[in-house]
């Protein structure tokens, strides 16, 4: 076989390889939710067919790996990026997805933190341009037929002149915030069809219980995300039952120091039948739902 014909031979496997590759990329119509296996940490990730969501991005840089191994590799858009509050553990990643993704929207509470991460997150926003919205509990985001409905923080919280305007918090007139972070953590219901998902960030008890008095109607999930890494100041039973979900999904890096999940959270779950899974023991987590049914991707 002489070299031009070899050449030949190589180049039409390639391009068949990349045949293949595309065609087994291509998304189907299901919706897919992934807590991506980031340590100790948040990120989540929501697709349905070309509409890619990211809520939170872990500590590090493992959500880079979660994300190229379920969008395309043509694929570089987020049509939307949420980050629920400003801690390492949930926005860590967020800067190396802002330099390798381009994100149609962002949103975030607009309050101002004195830490390297924040101000890293806030310079790439300004940089790229990115529009950035401030939730409130009642606002619903819709991208294609996914809805997200914002639980809280029930007001808007910050300014959003900071994600505006170039210049220090301080020339902008806006004061830095030294309260908890965690009790201002965007908590938000995902909608696909009849399946819902809540996702609850990092909030407390006193949060739970904040949301649960304002709600006109507990709208039942099939799948939560356990608040804060399944800590035993979260996850009251009245707001389990309330929300009586069938599967819950904890984010939660392995020995890690604070205890989590804790025995209360996991013995609460337990007793009320709900089916656990978390991400030290389990590894990633994939949900799957047609809009009607719901199941987990089988590893």
């Amino acid at each position: 076989m002489n070299s031009n014909l070899k050449y030949f031979w190589a180049i039409l496997g390639l391009i068949l390889v990349l045949i293949f590759g595309v065609f087994f990329s291509l998304p189907d119509q299901n919706f897919h939710l992934i807590f991506c296996d980031v340590g100790q940490g948040d990120a989540i990730l929501a697709i349905k067919g070309k509409n890619q969501i990211l809520i939170d991005a872990g500590p590090g840089e493992k959500v880079l790996g979660c994300l190229s191994n379920h969008i395309p590799f043509w694929d570089k858009t987020l049509e939307l990026m949420i980050l629920t509050h400003p801690e390492a553990d949930h926005g860590g990643g967020l800067p190396s997805v802002l330099e390798r993704y381009k994100v149609l929207q962002f949103v975030s509470n607009s309050l101002v933190v004195e830490t390297g991460l924040f101000q890293k997150i806030r310079e790439e926003i300004l940089r790229q341009k990115i529009p950035v919205y401030s939730p409130k509990a009642g606002d619903k985001i819709k991208i294609g037929n996914l809805e997200i409905e914002i639980l809280f923080p029930l007001e808007k919280m910050g300014e959003e002149i900071v994600w505006e305007k170039e210049g220090s918090p301080q020339v902008l007139g806006v004061s830095v915030f030294g309260g908890n972070l965690n009790e201002t953590a965007i908590v938000s219901l995902l909608k696909y069809g009849d399946f819902y998902s809540l996702l609850t960030a990092d909030i407390g008890v006193k949060q739970e219980q904040e949301i649960l008095k304002v709600l006109d109607r507990v709208q039942p999930c099939q799948v939560l995300k356990v608040a804060h890494h399944g800590s035993k100041y979260s996850s009251s039973r009245e707001f389990l039952e309330k929300f009586s979900p069938s599967l819950a999904v904890i984010s939660v890096g392995a020995a890690n120091r604070y205890g989590h999940p804790s025995f209360e959270v996991l013995e609460r779950l337990r007793n009320l039948g709900i089916k656990i899974k978390r991400t030290d023991l389990d590894g990633e987590i994939e949900v799957i739902s047609d809009g009607k049914r719901w199941w987990l991707k089988k590893r």
